[in-house]
């Protein structure tokens, strides 16, 4: 999760980053494969997210480039949930931080991602900064936790 806010607020002018991913399938992957096949999800949303506000400069490109880094930042939820689960205490662990990543992106993230660009789009500076701030309180979560234990250490913000 924390991944994604520091992308989108750099990404913005102001200081943000992001996750993406794949599945195998087969029998249940060990602990060090899904944290492997995490952190190929969150490199990629990141790659993705990066490219996504290159050149963008106005506040309609940026509105655009929000919404994009927003169904981006969906799509890496997506996959993350998808991912077939290990068996025992790392599976359980691993929906905690699927799960945690998908409930943090779509009540937390989002609505301060929709601030954001309310603010560009209204042209106002000081609720542009501080929806910023408020992207930026998001870097520490509870699914960086998980993703530390599980090893999967692409999807843990800087924070």
């Amino acid at each position: 999760m924390t991944r994604l806010v520091p992308l989108i607020v750099a990404l913005l002018g102001f200081g943000i980053a992001a996750c993406g991913g794949d599945d195998d399938g087969g029998s249940a992957p060990t602990k060090a494969e899904f944290a492997k096949d995490a952190d190929k999800v969150c490199k990629d949303t990141e790659k993705e997210i990066e490219k996504i506000g290159q050149g963008a400069s106005s506040p309609d490109a940026l509105a655009d480039a929000i919404d994009k880094v927003i169904a981006a930042s969906k799509n890496a939820a997506n996959k993350l949930t998808d991912l077939e689960r290990p068996d025992g205490d790392a599976g359980d662990t691993a929906t905690k931080f699927a799960e945690g990543f998908e409930q943090e992106l779509n009540d937390k993230l989002i609505p301060a991602l929709e601030k954001l660009k309310k603010a560009i789009q209204d042209k106002d500076a000081q609720a542009a900064q501080a929806a910023a701030a408020d992207l930026q309180k998001l870097e520490s979560t509870q699914s960086d936790k998980y993703a530390r234990e599980l090893g999967a250490t692409a999807c843990v913000g800087s924070a």
